[in-house]
């Protein structure tokens, strides 16, 4: 990989995932492990000796996958058939699909009548995580996901293995956490769609060359940013449309805190170890901004999302909810009107690979950035 340009390596990994997990596989010999977004541990995939890859569905081209799933899925789980019904997961030697929707529930019984060939597995995370028994469920259920991926890799792999391996990700989550703060701090240089490519390409390549790219970057590099910035708070799974950050990044908003899957949510907790390094892992889940679909008490699960964005200092929340998503859909308006009643302003963006226009996107969001700038009247 060319090293002229600190951010190309990056880029490199997110042109073309698949063929650069294939070519690290004939390259090592490791197996390569995909896994649907959110939760699911890579420490425990890492530490069996295989490469996590997530699979992320938003934005893909739909041509066969509703001749397997309904069509009122949403664009993240259809996107995940489709690639598989298009061959770009043939590398896959083995995937990891969470229970947290009624969607993915389904979706990993589909996954196995249509890829037979792969070994496949069911994390079965809590829906209560406010449940005193959440933490020691947690604890059999990753320890069982442990056994499985050995049995896949052929690696023996224990405690002190996913010790090492949680080491690791705790020191590349301390680096992204480092990006986003540089995207607050200096975001002509350090804009909104660089630092999004360190996560996202942290989610596919080797998280011990990812490090290395990552303490390559022009960390001390002063700049001159003239553009006025208006903060705000971003809730929803994963950035869909792909290239909203660039529009983010145009129209001088800045994303100052968001709770998406694959943007700051990803490295917002450390493992910390403390003694068993799977109840560390059960703890960091457990620690997590809550993810739509999972259960708590409604004025806890406001209250909290309140302080978050009072927190943050934005003048404003954007909602990015894909369409069909019912977790996201039923939260939706408790949080408005919580919002309203302390006078934040917010727009909802439903958004989906096959009907979401990013001219129309970009329309709704100069209409918000005016209002939160004062700009109508």
């Amino acid at each position: 990989m060319s090293i002229e340009d600190p951010w190309r390596p990056f880029q490199e990994i997110m042109e073309a995932p698949w063929e650069w997990a294939r070519s690290w596989k004939q390259k090592t010999g490791c197996k390569v492990i995909g896994h649907l977004l959110p939760d699911v541990p890579e420490e425990i995939i890492h530490a069996a000796g295989a490469l996590p890859m997530a699979v992320e569905g938003a934005g893909v081209q739909i041509g066969q996958a509703q001749a397997h799933i309904p069509g009122y899925t949403c664009s993240h789980a259809m996107g995940a058939i489709e690639m598989g019904m298009t061959g770009k997961l043939d590398v896959l030697d083995g995937m990891v699909i969470p229970y947290v929707c009624d969607t993915t529930r389904n979706l990993f019984h589909i996954w196995n009548r249509c890829f037979p060939h792969m070994s496949n597995e069911f994390l079965r995370l809590p829906k209560r995580i406010d449940y005193p028994g959440a933490r020691d469920y947690l604890c059999v259920e990753f320890t069982r996901l442990l056994s499985s991926i050995a049995e896949i890799t052929g690696k023996k792999a224990g405690p002190d293995e996913v010790a090492r391996s949680s080491l690791l990700y705790d020191k590349s989550r301390k680096l992204l956490r480092d990006a986003y703060r540089m995207q607050q701090e200096r975001p002509a240089l350090w804009t909104q769609e660089k630092v999004q490519l360190l996560f996202a390409s942290a989610l596919r390549a080797p998280r011990e060359e990812h490090l290395t790219w990552m303490e390559a970057l022009p960390w001390d590099q002063e700049e001159v940013d003239c553009q006025v910035r208006i903060p705000i708070y971003v809730k929803g799974k994963v950035w869909d449309p792909p290239g909203i950050l660039s529009l983010f990044d145009k129209l001088g908003l800045l994303v100052v805190s968001d709770e998406i899957v694959t943007g700051f949510r990803l490295a917002e907790k450390d493992v910390g170890l403390n003694g068993n390094p799977i109840e560390s892992l059960a703890q960091r889940y457990i620690s997590l901004t809550p993810y739509p679909g999972y259960h708590m008490e409604p004025d806890r699960l406001i209250q909290g999302f309140l302080d978050r964005v009072g927190k943050s200092g934005a003048a404003g929340v954007v909602f990015i909810n894909p369409k069909f998503c019912e977790a996201a859909g039923f939260e939706m308006p408790d949080f408005q009107k919580a919002l309203g009643e302390t006078s934040i302003p917010s727009l909802i963006l439903e958004t989906s690979s096959r009907s979401a226009s990013m001219e129309q996107i970009r329309l709704r969001l100069e209409a918000f950035r005016e209002l939160l700038s004062g700009d109508l009247p």
